[in-house]
């Protein structure tokens, strides 16, 4: 069923992108803005890393229950940039791997994104929701 068939048949092509130097406040409103869970981050073209909405949020918390005074925490808040909070040098896959490639890296290391990298370059990313969602249409 999703043993053969390829990551490039259901991954987000060209994602939304952030730079290692982007302002956490410009990755909450990217977010706020869009529907997705995952966000990676590119330096010259090559990936650095990759932030979830779970990163930004536990962060957001850290600061909110670390740290006293309102001044205090909007200061550490506003010096913080993507680096500061992405996972660095992420898992990937290539768009020529298996969805089932991906289904299995998703179970063994409890991800739910890996970006998409052929030859050095980010070209998509996949999640364990595209994963689900073709599976499902299979069984329909």
């Amino acid at each position: 069923m999703i043993s053969n068939k390829t990551v490039a048949s259901i991954m987000t092509a060209n994602p939304i992108v952030v730079k290692p130097n982007t302002p956490i406040h410009e990755v909450h409103k990217i977010f706020d803005q869009y529907n997705f869970h995952h966000l990676p981050v590119l330096d010259k073209g090559v990936l650095k890393g990759m932030i979830s909405r779970s990163d930004y949020l536990k962060i957001r918390h850290m600061l909110a229950y670390t740290w006293s005074g309102e001044i205090v925490v909007r200061d550490l808040y506003a010096a913080m940039n993507a680096s500061d909070i992405m996972t660095s040098e992420p898992l990937k896959i290539e768009s020529s791997d298996t969805i089932g490639l991906a289904a299995d890296i998703f179970l063994a290391n409890a991800l739910h994104a890996l970006p998409v990298v052929d030859d050095g370059e980010l070209v998509g990313i996949v999640t364990s929701h595209d994963v689900l969602a073709y599976a499902c249409q299979q069984w329909v």
